[in-house]
């Protein structure tokens, strides 16, 4: 409880008494109302004049102005480093991250090595600004193998890894500690789903829980997608996911090693081939260029670089590529950073038009 200023105003003033105030922005939003059979009290704020005062007894003649006791309202904190200081110490500030991945409802964040030891409160602030979240993960490695999976560790919440995850009209079930998914790529999924045309065929050679293939599918029902990953997880949540977003008539998911599907069902089949998989991508780029038809098709190629890397020379390592295995370009339409990775890192995509 605290001691403060507040108005008594009868109830049948108090809708009236209140508009007054908050256009004379004297409500302490800090406080909560009282009331008893016959009044309401509102607590003023501290910044109430004197003459803000005498402003309120010729409007509202019938109240009372006097000290009350309000109960004190908890403020969500704005933001993460608003929830954690005071409890960490202070130099440790700067290296608190502004903003963390959220997948349904679970918080991902990752840490710096001098912040660890104060995961459980960093995890508890990540709850705190975000109310929502059940749990909090801690990246404790970073993505590999050939399931492109990552260590998690538990730093407030409860509950498992699994959860329901909403993008533009989709939705995904995923394990994330068992698949690959990165919320952060949410916009260029749109930006490729939103080239799709009519009656294409698209090949996803890294699909995954389905992010690329569905949105397409979704967004180009004339479309018919073939969604590729060797994870049996990943796998099992793509069925899943092409069910429940309704197209099963125009996504035909396949488990297996996405250069054997290509090499033996897919060759010249495909209008749009997409290669998520930045960490290995030149390896498998022969594959795709096989599998776009002869008569011409567009790769979304994507890779990782230094932020200082010159794209024209990533573009010209794909080109050298390309046509090392006997096909023309037509152009390259796009080219652009489209998230940081880490320090200095990023992600790269190259959309090639090949004729």
């Amino acid at each position: 409880m605290k001691k403060a200023l507040g108005i008594a105003t009868p109830l049948r003033q108090a809708e009236q008494t209140l508009l007054i105030l908050r256009r004379l922005r004297l409500v302490d939003r800090g406080l909560e109302f009282g009331r008893n059979e016959n009044e309401v009290f509102i607590p003023l704020s501290t910044g109430a004049s004197d003459e803000d005062i005498e402003k309120i007894k010729e409007r509202c003649p019938d109240v009372r102005i006097q000290e009350a006791n309000f109960v004190e309202l908890k403020t969500r904190p704005r933001n993460l480093l608003e929830s954690v200081r005071g409890k960490i110490p202070e130099p440790l500030l700067s290296s608190i991250p502004r903003s963390c991945d959220i997948i349904g409802d679970i918080g991902i964040i990752e840490l710096p090595e001098d912040l660890i030891q104060f995961s459980s409160i960093i995890g508890r602030g990540v709850l705190e600004v975000n109310p929502s979240l059940r749990l909090v993960l801690r990246k404790s490695s970073e993505v590999t193998g050939t399931f492109r999976t990552r260590k998690y560790e538990t730093i407030a919440g409860s509950g498992n890894t699994e959860t329901f995850y909403r993008e533009y009209s989709c939705v995904f079930h995923l394990d994330i500690a068992k698949v690959y998914f990165n919320p952060r790529l949410s916009h260029e999924r749109m930006r490729v789903a939103g080239q799709a045309k009519p009656h294409e065929t698209v090949v996803d050679m890294f699909a995954g829980v389905g992010p690329y293939s569905i949105l397409i599918a979704k967004t180009q029902p004339t479309s018919r997608v073939t969604a590729i990953d060797i994870n049996p997880e990943a796998f099992r949540y793509l069925k899943e996911n092409i069910l429940t977003n309704g197209v099963a008539d125009r996504v035909v998911p396949i488990l297996d090693d996405a250069r054997q599907v290509t090499s033996l069902m897919l060759q010249g089949t495909a209008s749009r081939v997409i290669m998520n998989l930045p960490s290995e991508a030149t390896s498998f780029l022969e594959a795709a260029i096989q599998t776009i038809k002869r008569d011409g098709g567009i790769i979304h190629y994507y890779t990782f670089a230094s932020r200082s890397d010159d794209l024209t020379t990533i573009e010209e390592s794909v080109r050298a590529i390309i046509e090392s295995v006997g096909r023309d370009i037509h152009s390259v339409p796009f080219r652009k950073i489209i998230r940081e990775v880490a320090p200095n890192r990023v992600q790269v995509a190259v959309d090639v038009h090949l004729k």
